[in-house]
């Protein structure tokens, strides 16, 4: 598959796995008595866990664009990119699923709800391990990009080095942690996010290079 095709439906499925955040936000945030936000409707919590649930798993393909592209100057970056890229997209996929399925508990019990990462921390166990490892794969992989950007051999543009997943990530949580709404819905929503800003970015950049003949 043409590497722009594979960017552009990973953008698009970042965008899908954003709105997915945001419905299932609704609802999570909904159980917070001191928001006082009206409780969105019933579909909200299915649809947007599906929505992750199927939309995550495709930023493997833009994980496998930019490896393409690192790897003209490191094979072993461009595996680190595409192992660890891809790896942390299906265990993307699974904390947004894992995640629906615990709000689903929380609002048929009708229990007041917590911030979004008090409860990732309440739940414990195993979201919280999938958490932690999807976090280690992202910073690889960005690790990766930040070398193939920076290094004297530089294999993609020095500002898709340093925008990387997980500096992108970083960003968008410090813009959310100053307001209540904002550690609400963009701090949780941050990853996905940050996705689609990097995917966008990379498509940008690959659009600017001369196809294969």
């Amino acid at each position: 598959m043409d590497p722009r095709r594979e960017l552009a439906i990973a953008s698009g499925a970042a965008v899908a796995a954003s709105i997915g955040d945001l419905l299932m936000l609704l609802v999570g945030n909904s159980l917070r008595p001191e928001l006082q936000l009206p409780r969105p409707p019933g579909l909200a919590l299915p649809v947007g866990g599906l929505l992750g649930v199927a939309a995550i798993p495709l930023y493997a393909l833009g994980y496998r664009a930019v490896a393409r592209a690192v790897g003209r100057s490191s094979r072993a970056r461009a595996r680190v990119v595409l192992v660890a890229g891809g790896g942390a997209a299906i265990l993307g996929a699974l904390i947004h699923g894992m995640t629906a399925l615990s709000l689903g508990r929380a609002v048929a019990k009708g229990a007041a709800g917590r911030a979004p990462l008090e409860s990732i921390a309440a739940e414990g166990g195993s979201l919280l391990a999938v958490w932690g490892a999807a976090s280690v794969l992202v910073l690889l992989a960005s690790l990766a990009l930040l070398a193939a950007g920076t290094s004297r051999a530089r294999a993609l543009p020095r500002r898709l080095g340093w925008l990387n997943p997980a500096a992108l990530t970083l960003l968008f949580a410090a813009a959310g942690l100053p307001f209540e709404l904002g550690r609400a819905f963009l701090l949780p929503a941050a990853p996905n996010l940050a996705h689609g800003a990097f995917f966008l970015l990379a498509l940008d950049a690959l659009g600017r290079e001369p196809r294969a003949a």
